[in-house]
């Protein structure tokens, strides 16, 4: 499945949420990192729109590896939850619900794709705002995957617990934080080449 959204501020840290169970029944133990391929994932879908590659042909890594499936969890029920933490957006279709919070000082958001056969969740994602005091949103997230006793991944493949602490570490490697921390220096870098872009 192609993200379902690619546009994003440079404040927002984005996570992928990942049951602990679909990682334990995959590699009999929670390792920490794991492989996603931009380069390759980005001459697949290009092959794809093209016509130039077979249905059967399937590319896999772990933005769109099937984590949810032995997974007993309602959609409904994880819905009712971030519905408490950030408001329901009017977009997406009947495979996906969309949260978004936008003001000039906060941009939360989440969304979760639902399998339209198995009725099961296909995965979640969010992206929380570094600029948000006391990471309201990000802390509510954190605590919900402790609940159900899931893990997070950032864009780079790095595993984490639901801990803060763990959490914090990944996001001081990111470009979110660095933007953030000296929007300057983030800039020449990026310009330099010796930043790319997330």
């Amino acid at each position: 499945m192609q993200e379902q959204y690619n546009q994003m501020a440079i404040w927002q840290f984005q996570l992928v949420v990942i049951p602990k169970k679909g990682i334990l029944e995959k590699f009999g133990h929670v390792p920490e990192k794991l492989q996603i391929d931009y380069k390759e994932r980005e001459e697949y879908y290009y092959l794809k729109e093209e016509n130039l590659i077979e249905e059967e042909d399937k590319f896999t890594d772990a933005l769109i590896q099937d984590w949810w499936s032995s997974t007993e969890i309602q959609p409904m029920e994880i819905i009712h939850q971030i519905d408490k933490n950030v408001r329901r957006s009017d977009f997406g279709r009947d495979s996906s619900v969309n949260w978004k919070f936008y003001s000039s000082k906060v941009d939360n958001d989440a969304s979760m794709s639902i399998n339209k056969e198995t009725g099961k969740i296909e995965n979640i994602r969010f992206r929380a705002d570094l600029r948000e005091e006391n990471f309201k949103f990000l802390r509510a997230m954190i605590g919900l995957a402790d609940k159900y006793e899931w893990l997070l991944m950032d864009m780079q493949g790095n595993l984490a617990n639901p801990d803060m602490k763990q959490i914090g570490r990944l996001i001081k490697s990111s470009n979110s934080y660095k933007f953030l921390k000296d929007p300057i220096a983030f800039l020449t870098d990026i310009g330099d080449g010796k930043l790319e872009i997330e």
